[in-house]
This record gives structure tokens, C-alpha cells and sequence, in this order.
């Protein structure tokens, strides 16, 4: 027995030894021994919400195609550069809302609830961020809203202050198309708007601005979101004798609103604060009648910078449309906000959105980025176009410098 135990201790030895001995050995031959191989960052996931079906269908698309391109840009580059959460990739859960506020409230209590998911980025319907912001504020949960710009989103968001806008909110839309309206002599504009916070909000607006220089709109009339006959509203605003109209929806019912205006015999320049956006849907659906109508868009096509082309070059590759639409230039901007503020230090939803009001981008593709401590957009720019030949031709800039606040600024490169 004695001698059996030996013998085993002899072997536990030996095979000490031999283990010692390879360890000793990788060392030696690779210099000095090698760490297990880091575990990948886990993803980080961002609720994408819009209407991705009903009536805004085609806004819910380029919210989608936006936020695609910034999430294929950081992942293509290694994921979040730096930070606690470097080298994570982005990932999406999409929320439906439909263009329904209700909808949108029940979806944004869900995603707060699901604490895999880091952050929200979307809404394409002001009303739908209205019903959404409050509950993501009380919660403290990063909420960044894409195209829809009501100011009424950061009034009723009086929680965590979690909540943030990014494109430039309605008074510079308003304001800088109106602008270019009394600027051009205008004195008598008839008004046609949807109705509801984003249409309602832009001709109340509108209606202001007309104010402060002594201005009465010659007619105002209002269209659902379901309505597609606008004739109706059209020939009493013609009625009135305008010398200009203001058209106040989205791509789709404005291309219609210039068909039926056109039909009616209602011929006077015609203005857009925000809806036709410069995008193909509006000019290919408008087609001829498209021609002489001012609008503005934050994506200012002959500007030049590297991150301009960069975006512009991927959104093209990615949809094959020539011009990157609002929809998508907002929701790819809160995208590559979450990943910067992220790479700047944030690990979380818990922290993420003292990070977001710390970052600055010097360019995302149409300008700076950063936000002020309410959750709005600091300096946001909106450059104004007279369409002719099918194109935009691009004529002045604003910036928005306050909450109700705009400013021309000469056209950039």
C-alpha cells in the first residue's frame, strides 16, 4: 500500500511538472504568456420607431433607410469607437406606431419596460412624439426624435430630461419659408394645412410670422390626413383672391394640392414650410407642377464637405434615391448621436442622455449636432430652394439660433 501511494504522488508530480513545463515554454516562445481573447460587446440596441404603415407609410421607409445607413457606418468602422461599450455594434427593434399617438404611447411604455433596449430613435409624426416624450422622461429614457419637430414635444416632456429633438423644430420651418414669401411681395397667401400638432403647428405659425409684418392670410383652410379631394378647400381659398398659397402636409398630399390647384385654375406661387422637403416623391409625383414651388430641407445638395458626400454616396447606394429626404437625415443623425455619445463614455440607457447633451459633431453630412439643456437642436440649419427644371435650385439659408428664433445666413459649402 505504502507503495502504491508513493508511486502515485511520483505521477501527480510528474504531471505538475510536465504542465509547469508547457506553460514555461509558451512563454518562452511567445516572449511572454498569451491573455485569453476579449468577449465581443455585447450590442447595443435602439427601439426605431415610425409609421411604418398606414398613411405615412413612406416616412416610416426613410426613418428606417436613415437609421440603416449611421448603424451600417459604425459597425462597418468596429462598432462603437471608444468607451466601456467600444467595439459593440448597433442593433435594431422596430416599433410600429402607424402614425396613431395611442399606439405610439403603448410602444414606448414597452420599450422602456425591456432593459436590453438602450435607446429611441424615430417618430415621424409629431403627435405621436407629443404622446411618447412624456412617458420616456419620467422613466429618464433616451428619447430622440426624428423628423417629428413640435416644440411641444420638450414642453411636455417634463420629467428626466431625457428627451431630444433633432431636427431644427417648427418655428424654422415656418419662419424661414414665410420669410422668403414676404420677401418676395407677397401680401395676400392663402393657407391650406393638415390638420393635427405638425400642420395646425406650421400654419399657426406661419400666421404669426405673417403678423409681426402686418400680413392677413387671405383664406385658411384645413384637410385630414385620410383626405385626398382637396378641391373643395382649394376654390374657396381661390374665392379670396390670393396672390400665393401655402401648403402646409407631406410629400404625398402636397403633390396632390398642386395637381387639383392647377385643375381649379388656382395659379399663384406656391410655398412648402417643410413638407415636399426636397425629396423624389414629391417631384416625381408633382412631375411639371412641381416647377416654381419654395420649399426647404436641411440636405442642401451642392455642398461639398467629406461628410456630406459620405452621406449623401450611402444613402444613394442603400435606396438608389438621388436626394437624402428629412426623414432619413434625422433618424441617420440620432443614430450616430447614441454612437458617439456612447464612444464619449455613456454605458448605458442610464447615462446615455447626460452624454447625448455633451456631444458635439462638426458634421454630420448636413452640419453640426449638438443639443442645448432643454433637448433641442443648437444651430440647426434649414437651406431654401425654388424648384425649377425638376431640380432645386438652391437660393439662402437660415439658422435657427433659439427656440422661436431664425436667422438667413449666407449658403454654405
Amino acid at each position: 500500500m505504502k507503495k502504491r501511494i508513493a508511486l502515485l504522488l511520483a505521477a501527480v508530480s510528474l504531471v505538475a511538472g510536465a504542465c509547469g513545463s508547457d506553460g514555461e515554454d509558451s512563454a518562452d516562445k511567445g516572449g511572454q504568456a498569451q491573455s485569453p481573447p476579449a468577449t465581443e460587446a455585447r450590442p447595443v440596441t435602439i427601439a426605431l420607431g415610425g409609421p411604418f404603415s398606414g398613411t405615412s407609410k413612406a416616412t416610416g421607409d426613410k426613418i428606417r433607410a436613415g437609421a440603416k445607413v449611421a448603424a451600417d457606418e459604425i459597425n462597418g468602422a468596429g462598432g462603437v469607437k471608444d468607451g466601456p461599450m467600444k467595439g459593440a455594434k448597433i442593433e435594431f427593434k422596430e416599433f410600429d406606431d402607424a402614425g396613431m399617438p395611442a399606439r405610439g404611447a403603448a410602444n414606448i411604455r414597452t420599450i422602456v419596460d425591456d432593459q436590453s433596449i438602450t435607446a429611441f430613435v424615430g417618430s415621424g409624426i409629431s403627435d405621436v412624439s407629443v404622446a411618447m416624450a412624456p412617458v420616456a422622461s419620467e422613466a429618464g429614457f433616451p428619447f430622440l426624435s426624428a423628423y417629428a419637430s413640435s416644440p411641444k414635444i420638450l414642453e411636455v416632456a417634463k420629467g428626466k430630461k431625457s428627451v431630444f429633438v433633432v431636427p431644427p423644430t417648427f418655428p424654422a420651418y415656418s419662419f424661414s419659408v414665410t420669410d422668403e414669401l414676404l420677401k418676395a411681395g407677397k401680401k395676400r397667401p392663402g393657407i391650406i394645412n393638415l390638420t393635427g400638432t405638425y400642420g395646425d403647428g406650421i400654419a399657426d405659425l406661419v400666421v404669426s410670422r405673417l403678423k409681426t409684418q402686418g400680413v392677413t392670410p387671405a383664406a385658411k383652410e384645413s384637410f385630414a390626413s385620410t383626405d385626398t379631394d382637396f378641391r373643395t378647400q382649394l376654390a374657396k381659398i381661390k374665392a379670396a383672391n390670393p396672390d400665393s398659397l401655402v401648403m402646409v402636409g407631406l410629400a404625398t398630399s402636397d403633390a396632390t394640392i398642386v395637381k387639383q390647384a392647377d385643375e381649379i385654375g388656382l395659379k399663384v406661387p406656391v410655398y412648402d414650410p417643410g413638407g415636399i422637403t426636397n425629396n423624389d416623391q414629391f417631384l416625381t409625383a408633382a412631375g411639371p407642377l412641381a416647377n416654381g414651388v419654395v420649399g426647404n430641407t436641411p440636405t442642401y445638395a451642392p455642398r461639398q464637405t467629406a461628410a456630406t458626400k459620405s452621406l449623401r454616396d450611402s444613402y444613394t447606394k442603400a435606396t438608389g434615391e438621388s436626394v437624402v429626404p428629412d426623414p432619413a437625415v434625422f433618424a441617420y443623425e440620432g443614430v450616430r448621436a447614441v454612437g458617439e455619445a456612447l464612444a464619449a463614455g455613456a454605458k448605458g440607457r442610464e447615462d446615455l442622455a447626460d452624454a447625448l447633451r455633451r456631444i458635439d459633431i462638426a458634421d454630420t453630412g448636413v452640419g453640426a449636432l449638438r443639443f442645448g439643456p432643454d433637448g433641442s437642436r443648437i444651430g440647426g440649419r434649414l437651406y431654401v430652394f425654388t424648384i425649377k427644371a425638376g431640380k432645386p435650385e438652391f437660393t439662402t439659408s437660415y439658422e435657427q439660433t433659439g427656440p422661436t428664433e431664425v436667422k438667413e445666413i449666407p449658403l454654405d459649402r
